[in-house]
C-alpha cells in the first residue's frame, strides 16, 4: 500500500510540475548611442515588491527531506522578497545600463564617503522599479538525500524565474516622475546554489533592466533629452478647484533692515515660522506677507496642492494652497486659504545681500520631531558656494555650520539682527542617514534667488518709509538646552 501511495505522490508532483508555466521573456535589441553622445547621469533608487500579501508566484520542489525525498509546495512572495538584495540589484543595474552606454552614477564601488556624495549629487534622474508580476519553477535540494533527510547538508536552489517590472524615472531637477514603462525578464539557474534565489532574481532583473535601456522613449529621454509622448505625467487631483490663481502677482512691501540684535526679540521672530505637515512627514516655512504668503522648499510640499500649516506654539492649525513651486531651485510659495481674526502674522525684513563668511546666523524650524517646533540653532557662515552641484544642477548656495536636521527644510536662516538671508535646504551626512551625527556642513538657498525663481517682487528694494520697529517685541527668554540627540536626514 505504501509503495502505491509513493507512486501516486510522485505522479501528482510531476503533474503539478508540468503545470508551472514560466513566461519566456526575450532580450530586446540594444539601441545605439552616437559617438558624441553625453547621456544624462542617472542613479538607481530601489526595487520594490508590489505583489499583494499571500500571492503565490509558482512552485518549489524539494528533495532530501520529504517522502522518499520529493515533495512540492507553492512558492509565495516571501520567498521572492528574501531573494532581493538591494546592493546586488543596484550593481546589476549599473553594469547592465553602463554596458549599453548610459551614464549611471556609481554608489556601489566607491570606497570613500566623499566619492559617494559626489556621485549622488551629479545624478539628474533616479530610476526605480517595482515587481508587479512573477512566476517561478524552483527546485530546492540538499547536498544528498540521506543527509538532507536527517537535517544535515547544504541546501541549494535552482530553477527559472520570470519578472514583470514597472519602472519609474524621477527628474531630480523638476522633482517629479517624468516617465513610466514596463519591461520583462526571465532568469535561469541551472546548478543548485545556497544563494540560488538571489541569483534567480538578479538574472531576471538583469534582462528586465537591459530591456529598459532598449526602450526608445527611455533612451531618447536620457540621451538627447527628448520628452516622452506621455510628458508630463498627470498629477493626481490636478482638476480640483483652487481658491487662488497660481499666477497671482505677489509683491512684498519693503521693510527696512533690522539693526536690533536678534536675541532681543527672538520670541516674536519665532512667530514668523510655521510647521508644514504633508502626508508622511513635516517641514518648516515662514510668513513673508500679511496676506498669508509662506515660503518653503519644493520638496517639503512635493506634489501636494494643499498642506496643513501649524503656527508657532501650535496655536493655529490652518490649510494653505501651494501657489507655485520651482523644483530645480527647491522653493515653493504657499498662501493660507483662511486667516483667523485672532492670528497676528509677523514678518521679518528680507536681506538679499549675502551674509559674510564667519558672520553669525540662526536657523529656525522644526527639526526631527513635531515636538521640537520653534527650535533655534546658531552658527556661522562657512562659505559662499557658486555653481555648486546639487542633484545634477549647479546652484548658488550659502554654506553654514548652523545645525539643521530633517524637518528644518524650508525654514528661514536669519542674520544676527533677525533679517532673512536664506532658506534651509540640505546638509551633508555620512553613514546611515537615519541614525547619524551632524557634520556641520549644511546648505541654504539665498533668499534673493528664491524670490526671483518664484516671481516675487519687493517694493522699492530693501528700503521703505519708517524704521523697523522692535519696540513691541518681547525680550528673549533663555533656552533650555538638553542633551545631544542623533540626527535625521535634512
Amino acid at each position: 500500500m505504501r509503495f502505491h501511495f509513493n507512486i501516486l505522490l510522485l505522479f501528482v508532483t510531476a503533474l503539478l510540475a508540468s503545470c508551472v508555466d514560466v513566461p519566456q521573456a526575450k532580450y530586446r535589441d540594444a539601441l545605439a548611442l552616437p559617438e558624441d553622445a553625453h547621456p544624462s547621469p542617472m542613479m538607481f533608487s530601489q526595487l520594490k515588491m508590489a505583489l499583494p500579501p499571500g500571492s503565490d508566484v509558482g512552485y518549489m520542489t524539494k528533495s532530501g527531506g520529504g517522502v522518499d525525498g520529493f515533495f512540492m509546495k507553492p512558492a509565495n512572495r516571501n520567498l521572492l522578497r528574501d531573494g532581493i538584495s538591494q546592493k546586488d540589484i543596484e550593481r546589476v543595474f549599473e553594469e547592465t545600463l553602463e554596458g549599453q552606454g548610459y551614464d549611471v552614477v556609481d554608489t556601489v564601488n566607491v570606497i570613500f564617503p566623499d566619492e559617494e556624495l559626489d556621485e549622488f549629487l551629479r545624478s539628474e534622474y533616479r530610476v526605480g522599479g517595482k515587481i508587479i508580476e512573477a512566476r517561478m519553477d524552483g527546485k530546492e535540494k540538499a547536498s544528498t538525500p540521506i543527509l538532507g533527510g536527517l537535517g544535515f547538508g547544504r541546501e541549494g536552489i535552482e530553477g527559472e524565474l520570470y519578472l514583470k517590472i514597472e519602472w519609474g524615472v524621477y527628474d531630480t531637477l523638476r522633482q517629479r516622475v517624468v516617465y513610466k514603462t514596463v519591461t520583462e525578464g526571465t532568469g535561469k539557474v541551472n546548478r543548485r546554489d545556497p544563494e540560488g534565489m538571489t541569483l534567480l532574481v538578479n538574472a531576471a532583473f538583469e534582462m528586465a533592466a537591459h530591456n529598459l535601456g532598449a526602450d526608445k522613449e527611455f533612451h531618447d529621454l536620457l540621451v538627447s533629452g527628448t520628452k516622452p509622448q506621455s510628458w508630463p505625467l498627470p498629477k493626481k487631483q490636478d482638476d480640483r478647484p483652487m481658491k487662488y490663481e497660481a499666477e497671482e502677482e505677489v509683491e512684498l512691501p519693503a521693510k527696512p533692515l533690522s539693526s536690533t540684535p536678534l536675541p532681543q526679540f527672538i520670541d516674536n521672530a519665532r512667530q514668523t515660522v510655521v510647521m508644514i505637515e504633508g502626508g508622511v512627514g513635516h517641514g518648516s516655512g515662514f510668513f513673508i506677507s500679511q496676506d498669508g504668503h509662506i515660503l518653503t522648499n519644493a520638496h517639503v510640499v512635493g506634489n501636494a496642492q494643499r498642506v496643513r500649516v501649524v503656527t508657532s506654539k501650535r496655536k493655529e492649525k490652518l490649510v494653505a494652497q501651494v501657489l507655485r513651486a520651482q523644483p530645480a531651485r527647491d522653493v515653493a510659495l504657499l498662501k493660507l486659504e483662511e486667516i483667523p481674526d485672532d492670528l497676528k502674522i509677523t514678518t521679518l525684513p528680507i536681506r538679499t545681500e549675502w551674509p559674510g563668511v564667519t558672520e553669525d546666523v540662526y536657523a529656525l524650524g522644526t527639526p526631527i520631531s513635531k515636538k521640537l517646533q520653534d527650535t533655534v540653532t546658531k552658527g556661522i557662515v562657512s562659505a559662499h558656494r557658486k555653481k555648486f552641484r546639487m542633484h545634477g544642477a549647479r546652484l548658488d548656495i550659502i554654506q553654514a555650520d548652523v545645525d539643521i536636521h530633517g524637518g528644518n527644510s524650508g525654514g528661514p536662516l536669519l542674520d544676527r539682527n533677525g533679517n532673512i538671508v536664506a532658506i534651509s535646504v540640505a546638509g551633508m551626512s555620512f553613514g546611515d542617514p537615519n541614525a547619524d551625527f551632524s557634520t556641520g556642513l549644511n546648505y541654504f538657498i539665498p533668499i534673493g534667488d528664491a524670490l526671483e525663481k518664484l516671481d516675487i517682487g519687493i517694493e522699492d528694494g530693501e528700503k521703505s518709509q519708517g524704521a523697523f520697529d522692535t519696540s513691541a517685541m518681547a525680550p528673549a527668554k533663555s533656552l533650555n538646552v538638553g542633551p545631544p540627540v542623533q540626527l535625521a536626514p535634512r
